[in-house]
């Protein structure tokens, strides 16, 4: 069920009271969820066309639907959406400002140009030369332009979920732009679901396979919980050295937000780091 953005707010204050530790960026991540829910008021997106061919394919190959690049971005919301996420990103603290200032300066100096950024959100050697050129924090600046552009991916995918079927999909990665989750829940009877880390689906996988991998191998699949809480838990793999955080909501007294899960367990991530375990996919805060 979509919530409002006044239930999300409510949540927010839920995870910020459960969590103080992680007050500050719970703080700055309800100002930009805040701008976001503002701009998609404004958008001007048509319903992807998808031709019936695609899509037959897409269900009997397993291949996504789209690419990260066919999104349709809408240049002028989202450009101005990003301008509002430096201001927001200048007041939370010193290091945002040092860096969004530096931002700033580059497209003063038509060194970058906000809607060229947004265009070319996937090109990952764009993202890491204009950086380099520009001295810029490029973990701040992919979060700036990913934040900015997710109204308009999030639209998109609700339109295009009406009519996907995911239940037989139990693939690792995403069925609808082909990218890898970022954390996943077990509910229900223990089935597991997983966050796409670019579009934000949710869909079902198997739960005793390595989502990165494919690996089924019960020896080498395993997982650790933190100071003995059994609620969350970090799911390892052996054969490809690479983990993913799971949410047991069949355990809590509340309904999880996967995405403010991912924000209060920063320190799993830590730990898993410290294990030999890589994420193979970063949050948008840069973990």
């Amino acid at each position: 069920m979509k919530k409002s953005l006044e239930q999300k707010k409510e949540q927010i204050a839920f995870y910020r009271e459960k969590n103080p530790a992680y007050n500050e960026i719970l703080e700055f991540y309800e100002k930009v969820l805040t701008e976001q829910e503002l701009i998609k008021t404004m958008l001007n997106i048509a319903p992807p066309e998808l031709k019936k061919e695609l899509k037959n394919f897409h269900e009997k190959e397993g291949f996504s639907l789209l690419n990260k690049e066919d999104f349709y971005i809408d240049l002028i919301s989202s450009a101005s959406l990003f301008e509002s996420l430096c201001r927001i990103g200048k007041i939370t603290n010193e290091k945002m400002n040092n860096s969004i200032q530096v931002i700033e300066n580059a497209i003063s100096n038509k060194n970058l140009v906000i809607e060229e950024l947004l265009k070319r959100h996937f090109d990952e050697s764009y993202m890491e030369r204009i950086s380099l050129d520009n001295d810029i924090d490029k973990t701040i600046l992919k979060f700036l332009i990913y934040m900015s552009i997710l109204p308009s991916i999030n639209t998109q995918v609700e339109m295009l979920e009406k009519n996907l079927n995911t239940k037989n999909w139990l693939k690792g990665y995403c069925p609808i732009c082909g990218e890898l989750p970022f954390i996943s829940e077990l509910k229900g009877e223990g089935q597991r679901y997983l966050l796409c880390s670019f579009c934000n689906l949710e869909w079902q996988s198997e739960r005793l396979k390595c989502p990165f991998c494919g690996n089924n191998d019960h020896n080498k699949l395993h997982f650790f919980y933190v100071e003995g809480i059994e609620t969350h838990r970090v799911d390892l793999c052996d054969n490809c050295q690479q983990y993913i955080k799971t949410v047991d909501s069949r355990k809590l007294n509340y309904e999880p937000d996967l995405n403010l899960e991912d924000i209060t367990t920063m320190h799993f991530d830590i730990l898993a780091s410290e294990k030999g375990f890589k994420r193979p996919v970063t949050s948008p805060f840069g973990l």
